[in-house]
């Protein structure tokens, strides 16, 4: 009889947050979308997540009932996290939630966000993730093969029988989750795979798929990219075993999201390993992937993602924004689920949010309980290479909800500290700003902490957030005015409801020197700009905005 395992099921693990009769239901986490602008919307209201994610074997008790107390020092708002498809469906059929019900406990006692990882079909190329009945069935659950017809420990993407096998674990995925939390307070989004496509051959050569290869594009395709019809050869040319690829892993992972979206409608995304590193050669990075060069097939196939997110590690700050770039569409919301850590990573983010607009970065790794056998640091306390981005979110949260609304009125600008650079000059309607570097003086030498995000408030007022550098105002050239006075410098921060807290004035030597402080800083700076001979034209203009 089936009803006795089920009763068991129901008392060992509680529902966690449903609500009464009558309540209403609250609105989930989703993506808006209006004017090319792009939000995540979180407990109603635009988020912006300031995250970290465990390494990719992290997220059992035995580590995680560890890591709470770090997590905290972290000052992060959301943790991603990994849920494995080989430990939640042991057998065909058969269903293990005890780690991901633990999960969203401790997250919902934390009150954090969770970000859900599904390592299922594939994860950074390969599919070791998969359960062990899938993986020693090949004949049932088909492998891709390399142009020599050697079998991979790739899943393939043209199989029936792996995609419906995922498609239905997922769902039962989906469902575990919406009764944990059915409001989405807590999990606000999943990621489908994890950095999916194929290592080591540039497309799928198994019978099946040469098959397919040798056919027609589908029509769907061709027509959104406005190519002519033909073979993957004739249309893509030397990019058809990538193309190809590319197609069927985003085919099969929409789907996969589709069913999860049916059971409960979260933001799903496809993260990617990207390809601007080494020789750019598919098969070197895992082909088929949401790269660079395939995002416009992706977007075709792939209409239930809500957003394409690169994972960036580039220590390289021309190349790290270059990538960002390319994944700020007006199709696509830019988020960055995975970076480096580090002083350079906390300048990096900075960018990402002040001139790209990301509505989220996360830093890969936070947790020290992974493999490394020489790894000595203090378990106790949270690794130092992740100072400086604890330092960044714990400044960032409390201006969070108005640098979303900077961003999206283009108003929103970040500089940062690089090798060789001592100063760094931007421009704003009627002013420019010069940030100068290397201070305070006594900090580590060749240390490139300074890092600033600055937005303008109205005509003559500024917000700056930010680290170790020096500022200086002047109207902007050509403007008439010769020079500008701070009239006032506030020190504060933004409450809950985004209201202004000022929590002291600047004066005196704090003016004089204008720094931002190697703890972090938040100004309101209220300007007035002067000529020379001021004929009161400047005054009645300074007090109309």
């Amino acid at each position: 009889m089936r009803w006795i395992p089920l009763l068991v099921c129901l008392v060992a693990f509680p529902v966690y947050g449903q609500k009464s009769a009558g309540q209403k239901s609250p609105e989930l986490p989703r993506i808006a979308s209006e004017n090319d602008i792009h939000n995540l919307i979180v407990d109603g209201k635009p988020f912006l997540m300031l995250g970290a994610q465990l390494w990719n074997s992290s997220a059992w008790p035995f580590i995680t009932d560890q890591f709470w107390s770090q997590f905290r020092s972290l000052n992060a708002n959301t943790l991603e996290a990994p849920i494995y498809w080989q430990n939640i469906e042991p057998q065909p059929g058969q269903f293990n939630f005890k780690e991901l019900d633990d999960l969203v406990k401790h997250a919902q006692q934390e009150n954090i966000k969770l970000v859900l990882l599904w390592f299922a079909s594939w994860k950074n190329g390969t599919s070791s993730y998969a359960p062990a009945w899938l993986l020693e069935d090949p004949a049932k659950y088909a492998r891709m093969n390399n142009a020599n017809g050697d079998e991979l420990l790739i899943l393939s993407p043209v199989s029936a029988s792996n995609r419906d096998a995922d498609k239905r674990a997922f769902a039962e995925v989906m469902k575990r989750v919406k009764s944990l939390d059915p409001g989405g307070k807590t999990v606000i989004m999943m990621q489908v795979q994890n950095e999916a496509g194929s290592l080591g051959t540039n497309r799928d050569y198994s019978p099946a798929a040469n098959k397919l290869f040798e056919g027609e594009v589908p029509g769907s395709l061709v027509k959104a990219l406005n190519k002519p019809g033909g073979t993957w050869e004739k249309v893509f040319g030397s990019d058809a075993p990538e193309a190809f690829n590319a197609w069927h892993f985003a085919t099969y992972i929409n789907d996969v999201a589709k069913a999860g979206k049916e059971v409960h409608n979260l933001p799903m995304f496809a993260n990617c390993w990207t390809r601007e590193n080494s020789f750019h050669r598919p098969g070197e990075y895992p082909s088929g992937g949401p790269t660079s060069n395939m995002l416009d097939l992706w977007k075709v196939a792939g209409p239930d993602l809500a957003f394409l997110a690169p994972d960036l590690y580039f220590g390289n700050p021309n190349v790290f924004n270059e990538s960002c770039e390319l994944y700020k569409r007006k199709d696509n919301l830019l988020m960055i689920p995975e970076t480096g850590n580090g002083v350079a990573f906390s300048r990096f983010h900075f960018y990402a949010i002040g001139n790209h607009r990301t509505k989220g970065v996360a830093v890969y790794g936070v947790d020290p309980f992974h493999a490394d056998p020489n790894d000595k640091r203090n378990f106790a306390r949270l690794d130092e290479r992740f100072d400086d981005i604890a330092a960044n979110y714990a400044l960032l949260s409390k201006a969070s909800q108005q640098i979303i609304t900077l961003q999206d009125q283009d108003k929103l600008k970040a500089v940062g500290e690089e090798q060789g650079l001592i100063e760094q000059l931007v421009h704003f309607d009627g002013y420019d700003i010069l940030f100068e570097y290397g201070f305070p003086r006594y900090k580590e030498k060749g240390r490139q902490s300074g890092r600033a995000l600055v937005g303008q408030l109205s005509a003559n007022e500024f917000l700056l957030i930010g680290f170790d550098s020096r500022f200086r105002f002047r109207p902007a050239y050509g403007s008439g005015y010769s020079h500008a006075e701070l009239i006032t410098v506030e020190e504060g921060y933004f409450d809950a409801q985004n209201t202004w807290v000022r929590q002291r004035f600047w004066n005196g030597d704090e003016v004089y020197h204008s720094t931002l402080r190697p703890q972090g800083t938040i100004l309101k700076v209220r300007l007035r700009p002067v000529k020379a001979a001021d004929n009161g034209k400047v005054r009645a203009n300074f007090e109309q905005n």
